[in-house]
């Protein structure tokens, strides 16, 4: 061997040396940054007619597990999928409460329940005739308000989904130009590490919105689809679109087309009820939240509504009533109307013929809510008959999710419990999906991510060739 070659050999192991100890260096300080694959150079022997002429560098490449990885971004769509259910899951359970709540609509319903009580007790009291008036006026307001809760929630999820939309548009845009940039570089013959690693990233940005699982393409692009068949990038980056609405009402619906859909590359799609093409992630369960899930709370207080309503409508229970009369909780001033009862929560309130702020009078509690004048001072009949009927067993209303015949206070408590037992559900999903994400990314972490004392040993080894192509090269000079 000539002195040249001898030279040469240690120049190329000194230069590898330092390209590895670069990689390695990266490696450890990024041992900690989320999503970061550890990178290694490989580097062979070098040889010319047979000869050797020391050692060759090759490009930078990742370390990739693709199982590990769509394990893991399913698991990040899941739990993006149960976190955006719980939050709103537990609004809904607060606006109707429980009865241990202050101001909660249970707590409204009990506080009528036993104002009307005492008020049978001493009928001729006027403070507990306005007692009894502002407790029934109270639970009136507390279901407006539950409703415009509900409501508000929809509203939330539309704001929701316009954001979300205009991010996985953002990320698949990227994606694409990534695509390109990494065709070219491998085309050139130059390593693509960094934008594998960019562009996993937005891979990840987009699996927080929509279930992705992507398909190798020649020149390192990727494709991307989703479980659910639909093709969000193939040649050319999908285009998501929604338009939102500025105000929801109880009555605005998909099939009312008061709400818009999402569209697909100008398609209309299905989404929010489970099995859509791009159901499975945060943005589906954003409408599922518009479209199902606000809107059955909506329909369980229209059912609280319409019984209460009817409850104290009742010429029976009142006999100042007469057929298709206003009782003592009316739809904005009229009578219950069983074809318009969708937003019927948001529409109660007491009747004025009750309320002295409205130029009523609060003795109609104890006389009847037409009645001309005050009647005898100890008539309890009324009193009795309201709160009888609080209490009898009558068959739930359609909408309120339970069956069988209830009191008042009875299908109240049901339909809370039924809100809290959502939320609690809602909350076991959201915590189980977080520690099988966590233990699906350990796991990927593992087959792709830096081992910090394999890495040191690694630049120990690399040390040793660099201090051995040193000597080499101190021999020569010598």
């Amino acid at each position: 061997m000539s002195i040249g070659i001898a030279l040469s050999n240690a120049l190329s192991g000194l230069t590898a040396s330092t390209k590895r100890a670069e990689v390695i260096s990266d490696n450890v300080a990024n041992a900690l940054t989320p999503g970061y694959a550890r990178r290694s150079m490989p580097v062979s022997a070098a040889s010319v007619a047979g000869e050797g002429r020391g050692v060759r560098t090759h490009e930078v490449i990742r370390a990739v597990d693709p199982r590990a990885t769509f394990e893991r971004r399913a698991a990040q769509s899941n739990l993006g999928r149960d976190q955006a259910f719980a939050g709103p899951q537990s609004v809904l359970a607060d606006a109707i409460g429980t009865a241990d709540q202050a101001g909660s609509l249970s707590s409204r319903a009990i506080a009528l329940e036993d104002a009307i009580a005492r008020l049978a007790e001493t009928p001729e009291s006027p403070s507990l005739q306005r007692g009894a008036v502002g407790a029934a006026d109270d639970l009136a307001r507390a279901l407006v308000s539950a409703s415009r809760e509900v409501q508000a929630t929809r509203m939330d999820a539309e704001t929701a989904i316009t954001r979300m939309v205009e991010q996985a548009n953002d990320s698949l845009a990227r994606i694409d130009a990534l695509n390109e940039d990494i065709a070219a570089a491998t085309t050139r013959g130059q390593s693509t590490a960094a934008l594998e690693e960019a562009r996993g990233e937005e891979i990840d940005r987009l699996a927080d919105i929509i279930p992705v699982r992507t398909a190798r393409r020649d020149q390192g692009v990727v494709a991307i689809y989703t479980p659910g068949g639909a093709a969000l990038l193939e040649g050319r980056p999908a285009l998501l679109e929604f338009d939102a609405k500025s105000l929801i009402t109880a009555d605005m619906t998909l099939a009312s087309t008061g709400l818009n859909p999402l569209i697909l590359d100008g398609e209309p799609i299905t989404i929010g009820t489970g099995g859509g093409p791009l159901d499975g992630g945060a943005l589906g369960a954003q409408f599922a939240i518009r479209d199902v899930v606000a809107p059955e709370a909506q329909a369980q207080l229209d059912a609280i509504a319409q019984d209460l309503i009817l409850r104290f409508e009742d010429p029976a229970v009142d006999p100042t009533l007469a057929a298709g009369d206003p009782g003592l909780f009316t739809d904005e001033g009229g009578a219950f109307d069983p074809l318009d009862t969708v937003g019927l929560a948001a529409r109660i309130e007491l009747n004025a013929a009750v309320d002295p702020d409205r130029g009523g009078a609060a003795w109609r509690m104890r006389d009847g809510i037409n009645a001309a004048a005050e009647g005898p001072a100890g008539l309890d009949v009324l009193p009795r008959a309201h709160l009888a009927s609080l209490r009898e067993m009558i068959a739930t209303p359609v909408g309120s999710g339970v069956s069988g015949a209830r009191s008042f206070m009875d299908l109240v408590d049901s339909v809370a419990s039924l809100r809290a037992r959502a939320a609690a559900d809602a909350d076991a999903a959201a915590a189980f999906s977080d520690g099988r994400y966590a233990v699906k990314a350990e796991a990927e972490a593992t087959l792709t991510g830096v081992d910090s004392d394999r890495e040191m040993s690694d630049l120990l080894l690399v040390e040793q060739a660099y201090a051995a192509n040193a000597r080499g090269l101190q021999t020569v000079d010598g």
